[in-house]
């Protein structure tokens, strides 16, 4: 009785399993267009976010510069014990004296001017780089999307050519039982299928490799995702001028170096103002015997050794660095941005071969072929020979469609267009 109740339970986990899996395999894929994708990585992607964090050190920065005087007032306490050779009658030979002083050190080189302006141009510095940062990061989802959109439409044309195979070997399996060709065409049919099941699975593998990484940097939950859209041939009709324009206007990199350079011409100054000394203004109290004593003090540091020669000497090169870098940034960026319009203007080239409807009529043509096959008015090689001249050139429109596309991403992405 035990066993059989062990029995029934053991199948009752098995079927539930069973269900489990069959809803998950079964489950409808989410639909991921590229707009969707880029909304979801800028709002999870965790190299973003740890990205962005650094606003929150620049603003710690810019509170810090904005406070009214930079050196909180210094409160000193003593206690003397002033010992009488001679006291009075009823007094104690020993006769404390307390003390209390307070002191505020003021900056007087125009040292919170420049603090500040450092500050705020450190946090505009920041912001540039973020956004760069989230930039980079739409143009490389942009490129795996792009990929994906290529995977996708070779998986669907491998599949196309699986079920074209299939047939080709069915209707020599039909020939071949008609005695109207050897044996031997028969395995040469059915070599070519299975060579296309091959090369479909190839396909399926980098489809699935490409998904996974694009599931990484978006920090995507759902297994089953399906990205959907179509490679086209969107047009782009600004001049090179224009572009190399767009780019010294628009991208952040650029600007973020430009602020860096502003950033160390202040310090530079801020260091200069602090070779002024700062003055300390106080005022004292204390108590001798019966009297009561109040006065004031300054003090002057006197920098006959240290006067920042090292910090100056630091902020100088400091500042040379920002300017190369920014000469650098600008003068890489005019040669990334001709560089990719040249790629672009050369996929545009190679994508006018291909007329509106290309697939189509090789579709066409393919159906036509099989259709003489199975009629008997070509042989097997002529058929094998013409299917895969039409697919190497399906394959490569789809590769000069996704290249010409991903020109268009990478030439938008130089020239800082959103």
């Amino acid at each position: 009785m035990l066993i059989s109740l062990w029995i029934k339970a053991f199948f009752v986990l098995q079927g539930v399993s069973l269900l489990i899996l069959a809803s998950s395999f079964g489950a409808e894929p989410m639909r991921l267009t590229l707009e969707h994708a880029l909304q979801i990585a800028l709002e999870r992607n965790l190299e973003l976010k740890a990205k962005s964090e650094e606003l929150g050190i620049a603003e710690g920065r810019v509170i810090k510069s904005d406070i009214f005087l930079q050196n909180n007032p210094e409160l000193e306490a003593d206690m003397a014990n002033k010992r009488l050779k001679k006291p009075e009658e009823g007094f104690n030979k020993n006769l404390f004296q307390p003390g209390v002083s307070l002191s505020q050190e003021f900056e007087i080189g125009g040292q919170p001017g420049y603090r500040r302006e450092a500050a705020q141009r450190n946090h505009k510095k920041v912001t540039f780089e973020v956004s760069d940062f989230s930039r980079t990061l739409r143009f490389r989802i942009t490129e795996l999307f792009l990929k994906l959109l290529n995977g996708k439409a070779k998986i669907t044309q491998a599949e196309q050519i699986v079920n074209l195979k299939n047939r080709l070997y069915e209707a020599s399996k039909g020939r071949l039982a008609a005695g109207d060709i050897p044996a031997v065409q028969l395995a040469i049919a059915e070599f070519e299928l299975n060579r296309a099941k091959s090369e479909l699975i190839s396909l399926q593998r980098e489809y699935e490799e490409l998904l996974s990484r694009l599931r990484t940097d978006i920090v995507l939950e759902e297994e089953n995702v399906e990205p959907v859209g179509d490679l086209t041939r969107a047009p782009l009709a600004a001049s090179l001028d224009q572009l190399l324009k767009s780019a010294l206007e628009k991208r952040p990199d650029l600007a973020a170096l430009d602020q860096e350079k502003k950033v160390t011409e202040a310090e530079e100054l801020l260091t200069r103002a602090e070779r002024i000394p700062n003055i300390k203004f106080g005022m004292f109290y204390e108590k001798d015997d019966k009297d009561n004593i109040v006065g004031g003090r300054v003090s002057i540091p006197l920098p006959f050794f240290d006067r920042k020669q090292g910090e100056l000497r630091e902020a100088l090169s400091r500042k040379r660095i920002a300017n190369l870098n920014y000469i650098q940034r600008r003068q890489a960026l005019e040669k990334e941005v001709r560089a990719a319009f040249t790629r672009f203007k050369l996929a545009e080239r190679d994508v006018s071969y291909y007329p509106e409807g290309a697939m189509k009529r090789f579709d066409e043509s393919l159906e036509l072929y099989q259709r003489a096959y199975q009629e008997r008015a070509v042989d097997l090689a002529d058929a094998i020979l013409f299917q895969n001249q039409v697919i190497e050139a399906r394959l490569k429109f789809i590769d000069t469609l996704t290249v010409y596309n991903l020109s268009l991403a990478e030439l938008k992405f130089q020239a800082g267009i959103e």
